[in-house]
């Protein structure tokens, strides 16, 4: 037998080695108690304690030993059989591309690193890379099923060892499938939890109530959702995370826009843009909903300028800037904008639609029959809704 140390730590998971054995140890039951395995291994009962808790240091020809009458082999608990499957694991669900047949692969991987899975921290890690495999694959249920498994091992792992790892990653991946899948029975509990156990991390509080915002919104109650928005915005601007908090911004501003606070929303996305300047697609959302909200409050030379200033980042984004130019025919009383919008193929029917809804507009408030109807039936192919083409929900 080798008289060399054995690794401190798991290779995968980089818990002690002594937890390891002691998680394992719980989980197979009684028999393998401390005392009962020390006598059965030839350790002193102490020696075995000194060992778990990492005050003595774990010799491979005593790994071996404990390994062996835990049914198991030495690399099991050191996680080494495993480790290839983890990095493989890895790679596929952290690479730029994503196939179908990479996310199958990963199911397969991800699924025998669960049968495979010994001790409460292995087993909750692996749900959670399963539970990830499924939400890419849009299997929301199936996701949400097992996060809410591995938040059983999230929280035991906690309570025993003071781990919050698995917690925190489990506990934002529940708010996001909850918030997708629109099932918010149970949430509050939930809710009431995390912001027990992360009652100094403000990106989990702030999370908590963004999904309090959505499950307001989903029950109609505007006026609960924009508070709970504003909560979440106090708690991301303690994060320094300028994209978050331009999310949030972006929330706010719209149930302000929602209760007809068109200048409360225009500051909240005055401020947004701050702050996703560097994200261009989230830039191009925030300048059209600042535009509408300028519009309302009659700041038609601002939304202009706004218009402009932006028109070559928008660009990139076909439909966005396809609704500025919409708009800039009602910032410059020209109808040529708009109707370029409606001709213009590369475009979704949805913008070409409302190119034509907002030109119909323009032609009926001039007393053009003529040309409000030729816009009238241009739009017809395109949809069929019959309101003012800013208002649109889509818009």
């Amino acid at each position: 037998m080798s008289s060399l140390v054995a690794s401190k730590y798991t290779v995968v998971d980089k818990i002690p080695l002594g937890r390891r054995i002691e998680e394992i140890k719980k989980e197979k039951g009684g028999y393998y108690s401390t005392a009962a395995m020390s006598r059965r291994i030839g350790f002193s009962e102490q020696t075995f304690r000194d060992m778990l808790k990492a005050r003595r240091e774990i010799y491979t020809f005593e790994l071996e030993k404990i390994a062996k009458d835990l049914k198991l082999t030495a690399g099991r608990i050191l996680q080494e059989d495993s480790y290839k499957q983890h990095m493989g694991l890895d790679s596929l669900l952290n690479g730029n591309e994503r196939t179908k047949t990479m996310l199958q692969q990963a199911l397969v991987v991800s699924s025998e690193l669960v049968e495979k899975a010994v001790g409460s921290t292995e087993r909750g890690f692996a749900l959670h890379n399963l539970a990830r495999v499924m939400y890419l694959q849009r299997q929301y249920d199936d996701a949400h099923t097992t996060w809410l498994k591995a938040l059983e091992y999230a929280k035991k792992i906690h309570q025993e060892f003071d781990d919050k790892r698995l917690l925190k990653v489990v506990s934002a991946n529940l708010m996001l499938t909850y918030a997708i899948r629109k099932e918010y029975s149970n949430i509050g509990d939930f809710l009431c939890a995390v912001e027990e156990m992360f009652a100094e991390d403000h990106d989990k509080l702030g999370l908590a109530q963004h999904t309090r915002m959505l499950v307001q919104m989903e029950r109609g109650d505007c006026e609960s959702a924009r508070k709970h928005s504003y909560l979440a915005l106090e708690h991301f601007e303690q994060t320094e995370n300028d994209k978050q908090i331009g999310h949030a911004l972006i929330n706010v501003a719209h149930f302000e826009y929602r209760l007809g606070n068109y200048s409360a929303s225009s500051r909240s996305l005055s401020d947004a843009i701050k702050k996703v300047v560097q994200y261009e697609d989230i830039l191009v959302v925030v300048v059209k909903e600042y535009v509408k909200s300028l519009v309302k409050i009659q700041e038609y030379d601002t939304a202009l300028k706004v218009v402009e200033k932006y028109e070559s980042v928008s660009r990139e984004y076909p439909d966005y800037w396809g609704k500025l130019q919409i708009m800039k025919t009602l910032l410059t009383d020209d109808p040529s904008f708009a109707d370029r919008i409606s001709n213009d193929s590369e475009l979704s029917l949805n913008v070409r639609s409302l190119a034509c809804k907002c030109l119909m507009d323009f032609y009926t408030k001039r007393d053009d029959a003529e040309n409000a109807l030729k816009y009238y039936k241009k739009g017809r192919t395109y949809a069929s809704s019959p309101t003012e083409f800013y208002e649109e929900e889509d818009y």
